[in-house]
């Protein structure tokens, strides 16, 4: 299938989907989710019909270069939304906030899965069990932007809520460079 007619089968995908959710007044981003898992590999991918989803995971993977262009656009409407006004009232907090979340993630995922470990040590490696618990810092910006900018969301709530996730996705990086490290 063309990178043409995967991406436009995407948004098509997507804006049906939103459509479709708009009486149930859910974020248009859990339209976009499921309009995703519908045309994947697992459902109508499946099918083997041709600009019905995507057949394989090469056909996902062959739109790297378009996610990786989406997520450089998210990044910045990310950095074009703080204001250093807001950054200076909210600063410490947002610091604190962000760092405690992710590290504490962190610290629980690898606790449980460490227990899972020594139940199951066949089945989940140390070194597997450091690198997950670094993921579970990761969050996703984009779906927070997207819900503010689509409720139009604008209060102290929102002003502290920005920072905390780009600096959690800041911990969440420098985390699992230490983890792969040390895994």
């Amino acid at each position: 299938m063309s990178t043409l007619l995967s991406v436009s089968i995407a948004l098509l995908a997507g804006l049906m989907m939103t459509r479709a959710f708009k009486p149930f007044k859910l974020p248009s981003v859990t339209a976009y989710l499921i309009a995703g898992v519908l045309i994947g590999p697992y459902c109508l991918g499946a099918l083997g019909v041709e600009g019905l989803g995507f057949k394989s995971h090469d056909a996902v993977e062959a739109l790297a270069l378009v996610s990786d262009v989406a997520l450089g656009f998210i990044a910045f409407s990310i950095g074009n939304e703080f204001r250093m006004s807001d950054l200076k009232k909210t600063g410490k907090q947002a610091f604190v906030i962000g760092v405690f979340q992710a590290l504490v993630a962190t610290l629980f995922v690898d606790l449980a899965l460490f227990g899972l470990h020594l139940v199951m040590p066949d089945k989940l490696t140390v070194p597997q069990v450091i690198t997950l618990g670094a993921i579970a810092t990761a969050t996703a910006p984009a779906a927070t932007l997207m819900v503010v900018r689509q409720y139009k969301a604008n209060g102290p709530l929102t002003k502290l809520l920005l920072p905390i996730v780009a600096l959690d996705d800041a911990v969440g990086l420098i985390v699992f460079a230490v983890s792969f490290g040390i895994a």
